[in-house]
């Protein structure tokens, strides 16, 4: 039986995603540093500070506090002027918190959550918010996420996680939860292996879908 629903931020239920890629792209690209798209791919999901060391890593380089603080500074300078809610989330936000419990798990800092939730006004629909301040290991460990189930008093069996990122689905799988995953930073066909269900946007999906994951109704 489902209880909970828990939702990653970037790129689930903003497109704060798509600001980061670009402005991470655009920033090394000016140091020198081209970012393939299967590199931008691998790092979807990571926190700044492990996205700068794989970045940096991958090139020979030692990881810098004062590049990762820059970049990140430029992040969020660009997403408090220009991030938007994923079309329909309202809707689907306004049906679960009447129904689950609904809880925020992130690999970003509360400060950006902050920015986010007073821009787009999602606070009204989250009983809990969880960022990786809150937490010891970042995603890909599961802790965020068997955190957030402790707190509502539910098995991680009873929790439906949506996520964008394929490291975002592993977090919640090893956590034991069921998964929804949205079409915003993978392809479907890399999402597949990882979730439960794919959708392409929040139009495909409603209360019943999601109770079914539960074994719960019918689809």
């Amino acid at each position: 039986m489902i209880k909970a629903v828990i939702f990653d931020m970037d790129g689930t239920i903003a497109d704060s995603e798509k600001i980061a890629q670009k402005v991470t792209r655009e920033f090394f690209k000016k140091r020198g540093i081209v970012l393939t798209r299967e590199e931008e791919k691998i790092m979807f999901g990571l926190n700044w500070k492990d996205l700068v060391k794989e970045v940096l890593g991958s090139r020979g380089h030692d990881y810098s506090q004062s590049i990762k603080n820059t970049l990140k500074e430029r992040y969020v300078r660009t997403m408090k002027k220009d991030v938007k809610a994923l079309p329909g989330v309202y809707d689907l936000l306004s049906d679960v918190s009447k129904n689950f419990k609904v809880g925020l798990a992130t690999n970003s800092r509360h400060r950006e959550v902050d920015i986010i939730f007073d821009k787009l006004g999602f606070h009204e629909y989250f009983h809990l918010k969880l960022a990786r301040d809150h937490v010891k290991k970042g995603k890909p460990d599961p802790e965020i996420y068997l955190k957030t189930a402790e707190i509502f008093e539910v098995n991680p069996s009873e929790c439906v996680v949506f996520e964008d990122s394929i490291i975002g689905l592993r977090a919640a799988k090893a956590a034991g939860m069921k998964c929804v995953a949205v079409v915003s930073t993978y392809t479907r066909e890399e999402l597949e292996p990882e979730a439960d269900l794919v959708i392409e946007c929040y139009k495909d999906i409603n209360l019943s879908k999601i109770l079914a994951l539960g074994g719960e109704g019918n689809n």
